[in-house]
């Protein structure tokens, strides 16, 4: 989503509070913010030391070991291979969905060295073969509206894919939630589940649909949990207690069970937390419900925090959300000829946080737990609109500026984010190809961000599909590289980095050797 001119207007209060609590230059000194952490925040005592990322080091094509095309550059001594690519059969006779992005391992059977990613399909209503999921008939199905000629079903959703690590091969996958709208990103949960959250809000109080079409259209812009296939089924209840609005993404503190939860809507996006009432850590615990918060700056009601400074700390506290269902700003038609069901403007959670005096972001994307802190992303924030990594620390109430982009050659609007087993930080850019100074095209890119806010290019992409591909002819021929990366997660053991490209639907499986990048 393109920044909104109107929206990026400074003055001179706006300029004060985003410098307030100093910007601490490149290497970000801040050791005496975190003295006295306890060892629970060993993480966070971590941000702004470490050894810096060393110089870029060069990225060469690889070829891909499932197919030998070269579908990415890496650095010299990693491979991949990929599956689950659109329309691959899966297991329980239906065909892979398209629209690959957020995920996450979310199970491991020790026994059988596997490992069980749980994988988001960003579908709306759709008219193509792929999708919605229905799987084998036994797919749990939220909203399972149609309308013949027009709308074959609700192709959100997600699909369980099993990969075993001893042997670097694909196992399996099966669809595991359907009838779900733009299932965006979500994270996982410390018991074995995902949490997959649609993007888009729709509403329809008064069953508009169920009198001018005979069929029922149910209220989407929430948040649901898919277990891993040997825990069970998914509910398909969605969690209205998290809120109804454009969601991104999730992450779960394992010690509380709090969920941080993050907002797409461009610049009318707020930071939450959800404090469950079970905090049983089950798969289902979270169904009871719970408060809802929005994250406010302390002592500045209504902060604007969309172009931070490098470095910049915040004193934080939170606001309460009372009525988490509460519908948005307006709704419009989603298309001709059809009514006004489709949320617009501010979110209803949104709007009662404002009123609030909670803090207003960017464009909320990927959000991702590790060892105390709670990292996640405002794809457009920044003075360049390009991007900024927060890291937010529970214990001590402190949000803090991790990184800026200072433009597209350092980091293109990062979405989807994850963080390895030793802290190193990784962010899968949404922001398309650019041209370089050397008049090269510089597709998507994976970028790995250390704790002292330097970022460097980790992996790029560099599809291109110009002949029909023997095994799936279906695959149409384009030039790929502009698309993003998404839904990157590492293996339990931090060998093997799991992530997609969104389009043309591809997941890849890279190892090689980490630890040089501080992963």
């Amino acid at each position: 989503m393109p920044a909104n001119p109107r929206f990026l207007a400074h003055d001179s209060s706006r300029r004060s509070l985003l410098r307030r609590g100093v910007a601490l230059g490149s290497g970000i000194a801040l050791a005496p913010l975190f003295t006295g952490l306890s060892a629970a925040n060993a993480e966070a005592r971590g941000l702004g030391k470490g050894r810096p990322l060393r110089g870029t080091e060069e990225l060469v094509p690889v070829a891909d070991e499932t197919t030998g095309l070269e579908l990415l550059k890496l650095p010299r001594g990693f491979r991949y291979s990929t599956f689950g690519w659109t329309g691959d059969g899966m297991n329980d006779g239906s065909r892979t969905p398209d629209r690959h992005d957020g995920m996450a391992v979310v199970d491991a059977d020790w026994r059988r060295g596997t490992v069980t990613l749980i994988r988001n399909h960003e579908r709306g209503p759709i008219d193509t073969d792929f999708v919605p999921l229905i799987g084998d008939g036994s797919t749990p199905v939220y909203d399972g509206f149609a309308l013949p000629g027009a709308v074959n079903g609700l192709g959100g959703g997600t699909t369980a894919v099993e990969y075993d690590l001893r042997a670097g091969r694909f196992v399996g996958a099966t669809a595991t939630l359907a009838g779900t709208l733009t299932n965006c990103a979500g994270g996982p949960t410390p018991w074995g589940s995902w949490l997959t959250c649609e993007e888009g809000v729709v509403s329809d109080p008064t069953d508009i649909f169920g009198q001018l079409f005979g069929r029922s259209l149910r209220e989407h812009g929430y948040v649901y949990e898919v277990p891993a296939p040997r825990l069970g089924p998914a509910s398909a209840v969605p969690i209205v207690a998290m809120g109804k609005m454009d969601h991104e993404a999730v992450a779960v503190d394992p010690r509380t069970s709090v969920v941080y939860l993050t907002e797409d809507n461009g610049p009318n996006s707020g930071f939450y937390r959800f404090l469950p009432d079970d905090r049983s850590r089950r798969i289902g615990s979270l169904e009871r419900g719970g408060v809802l918060q929005m994250l406010r700056v302390a002592g500045t009601p209504n902060a604007d925090l969309r172009e931070p400074v490098q470095g910049a700390v915040f004193d934080v506290d939170w606001v309460t959300i009372d009525d988490p269902n509460l519908d948005p700003e307006e709704l419009v038609s989603p298309g001709p000829g059809f009514p006004p069901v489709a949320g617009a403007g501010r979110s209803g959670p949104y709007l009662q946080g404002e009123a609030a005096g909670a803090a207003r972001f960017q464009r909320g994307e990927g959000c991702w737990y590790h060892r105390g802190v709670v990292y996640w992303v405002d794809t457009s924030g920044g003075a360049a609109g390009q991007g900024v990594v927060w890291a937010y620390l529970p214990h001590r109430e402190k949000l803090l500026a991790l990184f800026v982009s200072p433009g597209e050659e350092t980091a293109n609007n990062p979405d989807n984010i994850t963080v390895s087993r030793r802290g190193g930080i990784v962010v899968c850019e949404d922001g398309g190809s650019f041209t370089d100074a050397a008049g090269e095209t510089v597709g998507a890119r994976l970028l790995a961000v250390d704790r002292r806010g330097n970022a460097r290019a980790f992996a790029q992409n560099t599809t291109v599909i110009d002949t029909v591909l023997p095994d799936r002819p279906w695959i149409p021929l384009d030039d790929y590289r502009s698309r993003e990366f998404a839904g990157a997660c590492f293996d339990p053991f931090g060998r093997t980095l799991f992530v997609n490209i969104q389009t043309p639907g591809i997941t890849f499986a890279i190892t090689g050797p980490f630890a040089r990048f501080g992963l």
